[in-house]
């Protein structure tokens, strides 16, 4: 019998192809967020002009999805991040509501990268200990989701945490972060240049994991 060098229309190279691919598409969107976002010789703005802190609570504790912010997914249920054990009080009236586009942090944990936009629920709760926040109109969530990927942003953090038992980033102190601001126009043209890179990037790792997957079950089906 001949050889399948294929798995469902796609040559076993590919997850040979894929790999680099994928590399240089995240060296290559990287590199743009870098230009992006370097440091400039002089800064007009800072990040506490354009946004606003959020610190509604959910009341009568009407609201019961309870979220974290993990420094690899953003927000997640927070009963997906502690399978095993209930981490939330019975009572979470002193909750913090959040909604889509909001941003949340921990701020003794910010300086590893939890810091995130709520955009896979419309509404949410998170505990009392994160700091929430919103843009304003002069700034699109989306892009400052992305300077929050930057080095210049982790830069700054660093330069701002406080405390003698645990680092921690206030709110006042995030405010104080600079960043330039352009257009509307221009956040837009740069949200959507690297969302597209993000859906090419994503779409290369389906393909992998699917081209691995196929080539598990051959191995298997060779052995049977």
């Amino acid at each position: 019998m001949q050889s399948d060098k294929r798995t469902f229309g796609f040559p076993l190279c590919t997850i040979f192809c894929a790999i680099p691919l994928i590399k240089d598409y995240e060296v290559y969107r990287s590199a743009i967020i870098e230009i992006e976002y370097s440091p400039k010789d002089s800064y007009h703005s800072h990040i506490g002009g354009a946004i606003v802190q959020i610190s509604k609570r959910n009341k009568d504790n009407h609201l019961c999805n309870v979220l974290s912010v993990s420094n690899r997914q953003g927000f997640i249920k927070q009963s997906e991040q502690f399978e095993d054990r209930n981490v939330a009080s019975d009572d979470t009236s002193n909750y913090k509501i959040v909604e889509k586009n909001d941003f949340a942090y921990n701020p003794a944990r910010i300086n590893v990268g939890s810091i995130a936009r709520l955009t896979k629920f419309e509404t949410g709760i998170v505990s009392p200990m994160y700091i929430c926040f919103r843009t304003k109109d002069c700034l699109l969530p989306e892009y400052l989701e992305l300077f929050f990927e930057s080095r210049n942003f982790f830069y700054h953090i660093q330069k701002r945490l406080e405390g003698s038992v645990r680092l921690c980033l206030s709110y006042e102190e995030l405010c104080n972060i600079p960043i330039v601001i352009p257009s509307i126009e221009k956040q837009k043209q740069v949200d959507l240049h690297l969302s597209k890179l993000a859906q090419k990037i994503d779409l290369e790792m389906k393909i992998l994991q699917f081209v691995q997957q196929q080539k598990t079950y051959l191995l298997h089906q060779m052995f049977i």
